[in-house]
């Protein structure tokens, strides 16, 4: 009988978002195109919200039965 795989949301999204900010730094650096730091604070901004949204969606409601 084979093990199910459980997928960590949270984990795989926080690893797509830091691909997608390195590949940014990458191209900036190699001189494929200019990358502002206020377009990096909007990258970083925007890989940290989806960070942050897909582990409040991972956590379970808790219940209160007072």
């Amino acid at each position: 009988m084979r093990n199910r795989v459980s997928i960590d949301i949270p984990s795989l999204g926080a690893g797509a978002a830091v691909a997608v900010v390195g590949a940014f730094v990458l191209l900036d650096s190699s001189g494929g195109f200019e990358l502002s730091l206020g377009w990096m604070a909007v990258v970083l901004t925007g890989a940290l919200g989806l960070i942050l949204v897909l582990s409040g969606l991972a956590r379970s409601p808790e219940r209160d039965d007072d």
